[in-house]
């Protein structure tokens, strides 16, 4: 008779697949052991996956039968999966076993309850099939148990800081976290509606990046006769919450656009009172008229520093500080947020925040009477939580970044803030968002000459093939993103002298709509003085072609070459074969000389969300239940952008999440709401 020898990893799994047949077999009654006992009484507890929640099945046994079971599905639609759960449990008590009809019309509330009430009656039987099917694998491979038993270390809460160690206890009704734009523009609104307010900061100053700040109906713009209102908008909010599939928290948004005018012309009063001037960005227009908007983008200038629309949000940081301070409030600088303190073994509400002084290391507590609110900003310098929260943009950049904090970055593309908030946020039972994975604020496209601010080069754009990619047409935040997924992340750029003359004018990097900050739009012939200093020139494309294409081979010279050609066909017919660009933008490339320009990667601004969050930007628990004393803002504010933050709403990150918002989180604690 002859053996065989059998791997340790066959064995086991051999013995896992014998055991799950058991247990299939268990889930039916009548199945007894030698001494009549069926169960191990006693009452087990097992959970599945419902629709849009875990649904728990609680079940009692003694040695023979089922004697009770309780169905929690309060996580799922009330009146369908919620209102099946009694009947559900019933069916499993008059049936002894987890095969049951089930409810029609919740068919995965009903699944899940077959599922965790199998759990429970292999576990009342003994088998334990998650050790099992853990040990028919080696260890080196990644199951989907071990998937869900995930730890990561930043997950982990730290002990407690004891009492003993407090070095300064400072007590206020509002604890504001973060000299950030969102932090400090809810401070000076709690201020202004009568709270007592005390800002604390680990940077060592106000800290902001960019400028344009979105607003719907602002007094500026009614005063140069802008007519944008919540209704006017409608278009351009429904084609941003399409983009990002419905995930984004579509009541947050309402609260934006509905209060977007209230709080921009509360802001405009605090600059204009701290000596800075407000100018309105141009709208971007879309050929297709799929993304165009209004102007829309506010951005504050001083006498000395015109650019707004890269630099006004450091101005306004500033502005901010100043105007809470001139009216009473106080700052602490260099003080970073360590843990948060919440009552009642993490089940009340939080009271307190303990932060640490990076000159000697003090540790002071911060106590609340009615809330403390994070506005710490995002995670991008945390390794950890960028795998797994934003993984495809991890892979992208993870070799650019430097993992490095610096509490005063400002305008850095290689990662912001390391998640203090957020992770202080986890350790007291804080939800994460329900969008996954976290977006990111992406730009770039193939460089060129751009119709607007934010536009991508609408003329041909290549791969390093020579082929084109996409419809160029698009601004550059779409584009960045399509650059990314290209071979070695370039794309090449190539247009002609007579691009220059399809404008009358261009816009004008930073200028504003009344010419208020003196930056002037450009001519062609303007254009052409700045492409000859800034970009690759050739007299043929050949010539060019062979410049741009340096290092890839003939055949990648040979279709780019022959791409333009086509594209010129197409511009002089009128119809893109390809890509169907809008006729209006597709312009022959034919009369030299010609520019061109290569482009590698994109640029990473920022991540967004993290903790759940309400529409009234309260941190929320795993029953989307508020955390009494707990607001976040700003960055910070979890389920606000899905899929990517594409810019077809300009400046909407500080117009709503930087300003409307902790504006409001502001006035309602000012006003006694908590």
């Amino acid at each position: 008779m002859s053996k065989e020898k059998i791997s340790r990893r066959q064995f086991l799994r051999g013995a896992a697949a014998a055991a799950v047949a058991a247990t299939a077999s268990a889930v039916f009654p009548g199945v007894a052991s030698a001494e009549g006992a069926v169960y191990k009484p006693g009452t087990y507890t097992a959970k599945a996956y419902g629709l849009w929640s875990d649904v728990t099945v609680t079940m009692t046994f003694d040695e023979t039968s089922i004697l009770d079971v309780v169905v929690d599905a309060s996580g799922e639609t009330e009146d369908i999966g919620g209102a099946a759960a009694p009947t559900l449990a019933q069916q499993i008590l008059d049936a002894q076993s987890s095969e049951i009809d089930g409810v029609s019309g919740a068919s995965s509330t009903s699944g899940a309850v077959r599922k965790a009430a199998a759990q429970c009656i292999a576990e009342a039987k003994g088998v334990d099939l998650a050790a099992l099917t853990e040990d028919a694998d080696d260890g080196e491979l990644m199951t989907w148990q071990k998937k869900e038993k995930e730890k990561w270390a930043f997950e982990i809460a730290p002990d407690p800081i004891p009492d003993s160690e407090i070095s300064e206890v400072i007590t206020h009704d509002v604890i504001v976290i973060g000299a950030g734009m969102s932090g400090l523009c809810c401070a000076v609104s709690a201020q202004h509606f009568g709270a007592d307010v005390m800002l604390f900061s680990a940077s060592s100053i106000p800290y902001a990046r960019g400028g344009s700040n979105h607003a719907i109906g602002s007094k500026y713009q009614k005063k140069l006769g802008v007519e944008y209102t919540p209704d006017t908008a409608r278009k351009m909010v429904k084609v941003e919450q399409i983009s990002g599939t419905y995930h984004m928290n579509k009541q947050t948004w309402a609260n934006w656009v509905n209060n977007s005018a209230e709080s921009m012309d509360f802001m405009i009063d605090v600059m204009e009172g701290q000596g800075l001037h407000v100018g309105l960005e141009a709208p971007y227009y879309d050929p297709d008229d799929i993304i165009t908007t209004y102007p829309a983008s506010h951005n504050f200038y001083s006498d000395t520093m015109p650019f707004g629309v890269f630099f006004g949000a450091p101005l306004c940081a500033q502005a901010y500080a100043d105007h809470f301070t001139q009216h009473g409030g106080e700052i602490m600088y260099n003080v970073t947020a360590k843990q948060l303190v919440r009552e009642d073994n993490n089940t009340g509400r939080v009271s307190a925040v303990i932060a640490q002084r990076q000159s000697d290391g003090a540790y002071i507590k911060f106590v609340a009477n009615k809330a403390i609110v994070m506005a710490t900003g995002d995670f991008s310098t945390n390794r950890d939580m960028m795998a797994k929260y934003s993984p495809w943009v991890y892979e992208h950049f993870k070799n650019k970044f430097t993992w490095e904090t610096n509490y005063d970055n400002q305008f850095v593309y290689s990662g912001l803030m390391p998640g203090d908030g957020q992770r202080m946020g986890l350790w007291i039972g804080a939800a994460w968002q329900r969008t996954f994975p976290n977006p990111c604020a992406i730009n770039g496209g193939a460089g060129g000459p751009a119709h607007a601010v934010i536009s991508n080069f609408w003329g041909i754009n290549l791969d390093i093939n020579g082929r084109r990619f996409m419809n160029e047409c698009t601004n550059f935040a779409y584009a960045g993103m399509a650059v990314l997924d290209l071979p070695e992340e370039t794309a090449f750029a190539v247009w002609s002298q007579d691009y220059a003359y399809t404008e009358e004018v261009w816009d004008a990097l930073g200028a504003v709509t009344d010419g208020g900050n003196g930056i002037k739009e450009s001519t062609p012939e303007d254009m052409i003085a700045s492409w000859d200093q800034s970009y690759k020139k050739a007299d043929t494309l050949e010539e060019l072609i062979d410049i741009l294409y340096d290092g890839y081979s003939d055949e990648a010279k040979k279709t780019a070459l022959e791409s333009i050609a086509n594209y010129t066909k197409y511009a002089k017919n009128g119809y893109d074969e390809e890509f169907q660009v809008n006729p209006e933008v597709l312009h022959p490339i034919e009369n030299g000389p010609f520019y061109g320009t290569k482009t590698v990667g994109s640029t990473f601004l920022a991540v967004f969300g993290g903790l759940r969050t309400n529409d009234k930007c309260q941190v929320c628990d795993e029953n989307d239940k508020p955390i009494e004393g707990l607001y976040n803002v700003g960055t910070m504010i979890g389920d606000f952008y899905s899929n990517s933050y594409n810019f077809v709403l300009p400046g909407q990150n500080l117009g709503a999440c930087c300003c409307t918002l902790p504006y409001l989180v502001g006035k309602r604690l000012g006003q006694g709401e908590e």
